[in-house]
């Protein structure tokens, strides 16, 4: 029974340690923006394929809007000094039951017929930015 054991163990190797802590790179931003969208109230049926992200969640009427989202670049830029913020920036397409959600420059700012409740959330349409907190070891959204 003792050599079971023995034997049992010896196959499982020697264990590797603790996980390595998650870094500041596309791969966590990539994670970090798709866990924010499936974050979001009401949020259902959250798929990924490569750098698309499909979901659905209800307007305003209670209707189920099919959100496709396509993540076009992702790139995390750190500053030159000690202590620097690490920030993340995802181009990405958005589209709502097949309709293209616009950004347009105004006489104010940008325009954008996104609904409020993903802009809350920290993310827009073509670009948005993420700050990388060292603490927490995650990226921030709002």
């Amino acid at each position: 029974m003792a050599m079971a054991l023995v034997g049992a163990l010896a196959a499982c190797g020697p264990s590797d340690g603790p996980p390595p802590e998650p870094q500041p790179d596309v791969d966590t931003l990539r994670a970090s923006f798709i866990e924010q969208i499936e974050s979001i109230d009401l949020v259902a049926g959250l798929e990924t394929d490569g750098d698309e992200v499909r979901f659905v969640r209800p307007d305003g009427s209670g209707e189920d809007v099919e959100w496709r989202v396509r993540i076009d670049s992702l790139e995390v830029e750190s500053g030159e000094s000690e202590g620097a913020q690490v920030l993340g920036r995802v181009r990405s397409a958005w589209s709502a039951n097949g309709r293209p959600i616009t950004v347009q420059q105004g006489p104010a700012g940008l325009v954008t017929d996104m609904p409020q409740w993903l802009l809350d959330a920290g993310l827009a349409p073509a670009e948005c930015w993420a700050l990388w907190d060292e603490e927490a070891k995650a990226w921030g959204w709002t």
